[in-house]
C-alpha cells in the first residue's frame, strides 16, 4: 500500500480549513451578523471653510418670517365697534430715472449682486437660515426672500456695514437682470425706525427695462450678532415700497426673541 506523502495531506488539511471557515462566514451572514471588511472608523464629514454651518443652531429658523406673520402685520386689525375698510394705498410712481455713469467691472459686478443677491456681499456666518414668501398671502408673486445669519465676535456689524456701503456706492448703475435683460437700476433711501435694533436700513429698488419697471425694496436689521437680510422686487405697483418699514419691524420683532436664546 502506497503512503500519502506529508505534502499532499497537508495541501488537503488547508482545503478542508478553508472549507470550514467559508461555511462559517456563510453562516453568520444568514443570522444576520455582518462582517465588515474595512474595521477602521470612519470619519464624520466635516463642514469646508468658510461654509455656513446650517442646522447647528435650530432656533434661527423660528425668527424667519412666514406668510402669516406678513398677512397680519400688514393687513389693520378692524374695529370691533365701528369697522372700516382698510385704506387703500397706491405705490407712488418711480421717479425720473437717474443717469448711470460707467463703472469699473469690479464695481459693477458687486452693484449687480447687491440687486440679485445681497447677501452674497457678507460674509458667511457661524448658522444661517434661509426663506422665500409669497408678498400676497393668497399664493402668487411677487416674493419676500429673507436671509437669516448668525455671527461670531463683530460678524453682523461688519456685514451690515457692507451692505450699506454698497448701496452708497451702487446708487444708479447699469445691469443685466436674470433673464439677459439690461435695466437701468436706482436705489433710494427709506426712512425707518430702528425699533430697538442695533441698526435698521432700507432702500426702494427702481429696475427700468425694455421690458416695463420693476419696483421692491431692500432692507436690513441688525440685533446683536444676528443680520436678517430681505429683499423683494415685483412689477411696478405690485409692492408698495412703504411696507418696507413694517417688514423690517416684523424681522426685528422676531429676531429679538432669540435674545438671550442665542448667545452672542
Amino acid at each position: 500500500m502506497r503512503h500519502l506523502s506529508g505534502r499532499p495531506l497537508t495541501v488537503a488539511g488547508g482545503l478542508l480549513l478553508g472549507l470550514l471557515l467559508a461555511a462559517v462566514l456563510l453562516a453568520l451572514n444568514v443570522m444576520g451578523v455582518h462582517i465588515d471588511d474595512d474595521p477602521r472608523p470612519h470619519a464624520r464629514p466635516t463642514n469646508a471653510a468658510g461654509e455656513p454651518l446650517t442646522g447647528n443652531q435650530p432656533e434661527l429658523s423660528s425668527a424667519l418670517i412666514s406668510t402669516a406673520d406678513l398677512a397680519a402685520r400688514l393687513t389693520p386689525t378692524p374695529s370691533a365697534s365701528a369697522p372700516t375698510p382698510a385704506p387703500h394705498r397706491t405705490e407712488a410712481a418711480a421717479p425720473p430715472p437717474t443717469r448711470a455713469a460707467a463703472v469699473p467691472p469690479e464695481r459693477a459686478e458687486r452693484c449687480r449682486t447687491l440687486f440679485i443677491a445681497p447677501w452674497e456681499l457678507m460674509p458667511s456666518g457661524e448658522a444661517m437660515a434661509d426663506s422665500q414668501i409669497t408678498i400676497n398671502p393668497s399664493g402668487g408673486t411677487p416674493l419676500l426672500r429673507q436671509m437669516l445669519s448668525l455671527f461670531t465676535d463683530d460678524g453682523a456689524t461688519a456685514a451690515y456695514e457692507t451692505i450699506r456701503d454698497s448701496v452708497t456706492d451702487c446708487q444708479a448703475f447699469e445691469t443685466t437682470l436674470e433673464d439677459g435683460s439690461a435695466a437701468t437700476i436706482s436705489l433710494r433711501e427709506l426712512e425707518v425706525t430702528d425699533g430697538g435694533a442695533d441698526g435698521a436700513y432700507a432702500v426702494r429698488i427702481v429696475a427700468r427695462g425694455k421690458e416695463g419697471t420693476l419696483t421692491g425694496y431692500l432692507a436690513v436689521g441688525r440685533v446683536g450678532p444676528m443680520l436678517s437680510v430681505l429683499r423683494t422686487v415685483g412689477p411696478e405697483g405690485a409692492i408698495d415700497s412703504e411696507d418696507a418699514e413694517t417688514t423690517l419691524d416684523l424681522a426685528i420683532d422676531k429676531m429679538a426673541l432669540l435674545e438671550g436664546v442665542i448667545p452672542d
